[in-house]
């Protein structure tokens, strides 16, 4: 077994240039999290599988303001001492932002998608959304499995500018047809079919 030496920190906790520092190349997935660094395993194939076929199918219908990528940084807060920097599954970004650069600030986000695997269920259900929410990002896909759920399903929700949460706006099985953040019509047996 090969293991893995991270660098510590400058400080007492993790910052985002110490973060920023860290290798592209890790065998390992890592965020940061309110100053303390995350670390966990790579997704297997089916998550990786599912996570690349809806975006592609979200970046055939996004129009040319929006731009659809997988696992790429997000900055949803940029506190000094607690900094929030995470890497979600899919990620509906301004066609602005150069997509040379990282990371990409939570203000340009407009979609979020999290597919949920077995170790990351309480993350992807419970911490996450909350932390997307209160960095403001409109709306939250969360795409369960076969090896999560009894059946396929992706749960969408939006943000409720009242509450600051997100509220649920659907539950999809076969087709999520959705007028927001814009106009999609998804099959999603080609989606989850392995």
């Amino acid at each position: 077994m090969t293991s893995l030496t991270l660098p510590l920190p400058s400080g007492d906790g993790w910052t985002r240039a110490d973060y920023e520092a860290l290798p592209e190349d890790l065998p390992v997935r890592v965020s940061l999290v309110h100053g303390e660094l995350v670390v966990n395993p790579r997704p297997r194939p089916i998550h990786q599988r599912i996570a690349r076929r809806l975006a592609t199918s979200i970046e055939d219908a996004a129009p040319p303001a929006w731009q659809v990528d997988t696992d790429v940084d997000v900055l949803l807060d940029d506190d000094e001492v607690e900094p929030v920097e995470i890497a979600p599954d899919i990620v509906v970004y301004s066609s602005d932002h150069d997509p040379y650069e990282r990371p990409i600030s939570a203000d340009e986000v407009t979609l979020v998608v999290e597919v949920v695997s077995p170790s990351t269920k309480r993350k992807d259900r419970r911490v996450q959304p909350t932390l997307y929410a209160e960095a403001g990002i409109r709306h939250y896909w969360r795409v369960e499995t076969d090896q999560t759920a009894p059946a396929f399903a992706i749960y969408t929700y939006e943000l409720d500018d009242a509450t600051g949460g997100y509220v649920a706006t659907g539950v999809h099985h076969d087709r999520i047809t959705k007028t927001l953040p814009f106009a999609l019509d998804i099959e999603l047996k080609a989606v989850r079919e392995r």
